[in-house]
């Protein structure tokens, strides 16, 4: 169970995994190989991290749920 700040952070760092992978997409679209190249890499870190704050977002939210 998330007190309210944590909630708040949980929110907060979503929020800028969400930002960073739609940054991220638009960069892989660079006529830079390099820059989109390495934007690709980024992407795929920065998904699983999305990915996984989700999870805890979505197992904190049943949990009180079940409160």
């Amino acid at each position: 169970m998330l007190n309210d700040k944590d909630r708040e952070n949980l929110a907060n760092a979503n929020y800028a995994a969400k930002l960073l992978v739609q940054n991220l997409n638009s960069i892989i679209q660079s006529t830079n190989p390099l820059l989109a190249d390495t934007a690709l890499e980024i992407l795929q870190q920065a998904t699983q991290i999305e990915q996984r704050l989700n999870r805890i977002g979505a197992t904190t939210k049943t949990e009180e749920n079940t409160v």
